[in-house]
């Protein structure tokens, strides 16, 4: 504002008036060239009053401009106002307008979920329509639980035939671990005989070796009759031991 009243006031005190005249400044030099001729006696009465009428006009045109100033002020005044009133009606309209693009997109964003749960809605009941009916499911949940309760009964025949097998089987590898350990005893007592009688040839070997020894070494006695007698049909005097009469 106080910009505006400078450049007012400048041009009202340059501003020219429709009859040629300056403003305020004019006005003012004509004021003081009035005084002087009022001081000088010289200056004719006629010519002192032409030159105040002169001033009055012009004081009236500068009184003139100086209401047309204000007239115009006060329409800017008027004018600003209403570009404020108006500017303030479009500031409300835009936030209106704005409240109510929210609400759309609000609506919008609640009528897109509507939307979306729809055509979920659409597609699981086209999903659901594949499906068999609940009267196909319960049967064909019966008949699983017949084939579950078979299968079970046979899981638990075959369990319990594996259980005889399992005992049978631990039966027979133990009766095969005991007869294993007879055999071992048998073979044992086997080997024990064999050697016992190897042991009994190798002595009876030793000693008829130790006899044939003895009688090649004691002297031979003349045969008589009695001798071939006791030597039998063959001939053949039997040896004597050493411990012999």
């Amino acid at each position: 504002m106080a910009d505006e009243d400078v450049v007012i006031r400048r041009r009202l005190l340059t501003r020219t008036s429709t009859l040629g005249k300056t403003g305020l400044k004019r006005c003012a030099e004509n004021l003081l060239a009035l005084l002087d001729e009022f001081v000088d006696d010289s200056v004719d009465a006629e010519k002192c009053k032409q030159d105040t009428d002169a001033l009055f006009w012009e004081m009236e045109q500068l009184e003139f401009e100086a209401n047309k100033t204000d007239i115009l002020g006060f329409t800017s005044q008027r004018e600003l106002e209403a570009y404020e009133t108006l500017n303030a009606e479009i500031d409300a309209s835009i936030e209106k307008v704005s409240k109510e693009i929210e609400e759309l997109k609000a609506k919008v964003h609640v009528e897109k979920t509507v939307r979306a749960y729809k055509e979920e809605y659409e597609s699981i009941s086209r999903v659901i329509n594949e499906l068999p009916s609940r009267k196909e499911i319960a049967a064909e949940i019966a008949v699983e639980e017949k084939r579950l309760s078979d299968a079970t009964d046979t899981i638990k025949g075959v369990d319990s035939k594996l259980d005889l097998r399992t005992k049978q089987f631990a039966l027979l590898m133990s009766t095969i671990q005991n007869l294993k350990a007879t055999l071992d005893e048998d073979v044992e007592m086997e080997e024990e005989e064999q050697q016992l009688k190897q042991q009994a040839e190798a002595d009876d070997d030793e000693m008829e070796d130790s006899l044939a020894v003895t009688d090649a070494k004691s002297p031979q006695l003349p045969r008589t009759p009695n001798d071939a007698n006791v030597g039998g049909e063959d001939g053949v005097v039997p040896s004597k031991s050493p411990s012999s009469p």
